[in-house]
């Protein structure tokens, strides 16, 4: 996965309908499946029997819900930066995102205000896979330094 440079990203230079560098992941591997479910302790066997996850008519085994939320985590830090606090994370998922999958974390500046002494940047956020745009999509709030 190509990551972004660690940089901080201060209120001042962020405008409503920027957007964040996206972050990519994939092809998705079984191995991965298996880390993941291993390492949240979620045995739902979707998430790595490939029989069962067909037999429930889904495609192939998919990522859980918990993989999804460290991913949006992760393209958010990695745009704000190390002094930013993500205080909101909300999202609702679509398609499922299966094996060999290749999925891109991404969004948008919708928003930002100054509420309690901290500068707030509203974002809508979303996974697109490779052949299907937004198959997970939410919102987000992050806590960005000042520079003032």
């Amino acid at each position: 996965m190509q990551l972004p440079e660690i940089k901080d990203t201060y209120y001042e230079d962020v405008e409503v309908g920027d957007e964040i560098p996206e972050i990519s992941i994939g092809p998705l591997s079984h191995t991965q499946f298996l880390f993941i479910a291993s390492s949240h302790h979620d045995w739902y066997p979707g998430h790595h029997d490939v029989e069962y996850a067909r037999e429930q008519g889904l495609p192939d085994i998919f990522m859980n819900a918990t993989w999804q939320h460290a991913l949006f985590q992760r393209v958010l830090c990695a745009w704000a930066g190390p002094n930013a606090i993500p205080r909101r994370i909300k999202y609702r998922m679509g398609k499922p995102i299966v094996r060999f999958d290749i999925v891109k974390a991404r969004g948008v500046v919708t928003g930002k205000r100054i509420e309690k002494d901290e500068c707030l940047v509203d974002l809508d956020i979303w996974l697109d896979k490779q052949d299907v745009d937004k198959v997970t999509k939410g919102s987000a709030t992050v806590v960005l330094p000042s520079k003032g």
